[in-house]
């Protein structure tokens, strides 16, 4: 088992930090789940440990040692949100897991470990002939999953795996996605912007947005006591299953504003302008334009950006 740490990572397009100072660790043997809504830097973090985008300042570490440093099949997989480009299609599908194998095996045992692989995966080993096009979407999942395991990770990186795929097949791929990481005592940071999903397979949840970690903790604690305000308008524009969480105080604030330009975005807190306890409500909280409340996050529950993180409502008793 290893631990996946970001230390201050920022990731810059041009004038645009798409991760702005993240600081988030993956413990050994644990399932981190990162929320956010379309556009909050989540995807750009992930690929920043695995090495497909630039990161400008910080560092991501496995085990301490920088993934930078690392050799080019380095011990991270990642698994990618569409399963019909993540295969080349004109590879079979045992060559495509087999291509991703640490060189030095025979080719009887890479041909066995293909069939042990796709077993693990819940698929016929006889499949391996096969070409993606002749597999379906959950079925090309399951092997841009067997593909990265074949790498031998030790961290997986698992991005918004299941919401192209078709809702019968989502809960299927999950419980494998579970299964697998619970066998093989792997790290994962599992992105979704699904709070349900996250919350069925996380140990920890962090809430990204507009670039940063605005909270963090176990996921329970996070889902049922939010202390951010995003995290709570993120949770009452769930699904039913989050129903009854919340009191309703600023449920209609993520449907009835955008979030603000990434490329300009506001001084102080950057939700102060869709905040339902900023602001806008009460007039007398110029704090939150003037300071960013990350500076001293680390010392309130969940280590929520919020410098009113204590005036939010409790859970509600059963």
């Amino acid at each position: 088992m290893s631990a996946l740490e970001f230390d201050a990572v920022s990731v810059r397009y041009g004038k645009l930090t798409a991760v702005d100072g993240v600081s988030l660790t993956v413990p050994s043997g644990q399932v981190v789940g990162l929320v956010g809504e379309s556009g909050s830097g989540k995807s750009t973090l992930a690929r920043a440990a695995a090495g497909l985008a630039p990161v400008g300042a910080g560092r991501v570490l496995l085990d301490g040692t920088d993934v930078r440093k690392l050799p080019r099949r380095r011990p991270l997989q990642m698994v990618f949100q569409d399963p019909y480009s993540s295969l080349d299609p004109r590879m079979a599908i045992g060559e495509s897991i087999t291509e991703a194998m640490p060189p030095g095996t025979s080719r009887a045992a890479r041909r066995a470990e293909v069939a042990r692989l796709l077993e693990l995966v819940n698929l016929d080993p006889e499949r391996a002939g096969m070409l993606p096009g002749q597999l379906s979407g959950g079925q090309r999942q399951r092997v841009a999953l067997a593909r990265a395991l074949a790498g031998q990770p030790k961290v997986l990186i698992a991005d918004e795996i299941t919401s192209a795929l078709d809702v019968s097949v989502q809960g299927a791929v999950l419980n494998l996605v579970r299964d697998v990481q619970r066998r093989l005592a792997l790290s994962m940071l599992f992105i979704s912007h699904n709070l349900a999903v996250v919350r069925y397979v996380s140990d920890v949840v962090a809430v990204m947005y507009l670039g940063r970690i605005v909270e963090a903790g176990p996921a329970e604690q996070v889902l049922t006591d939010p202390k951010h305000p995003y995290t709570r308008d993120l949770l009452a524009a769930a699904p039913s299953a989050h129903r009854g969480l919340l009191d309703g105080t600023g449920a209609d604030a993520l449907a009835d504003t955008e979030p603000a330009d990434p490329h300009h975005p506001p001084s102080g807190c950057r939700y102060h302008p869709r905040c339902p306890i900023g602001p806008l409500v009460h007039a007398d909280r110029t704090v939150c334009v003037t300071a960013d409340p990350a500076g001293d996050a680390s010392g309130r529950p969940h280590s929520a950006a919020c410098h009113f993180a204590a005036s939010h409502p409790t859970r509600r008793s059963a």
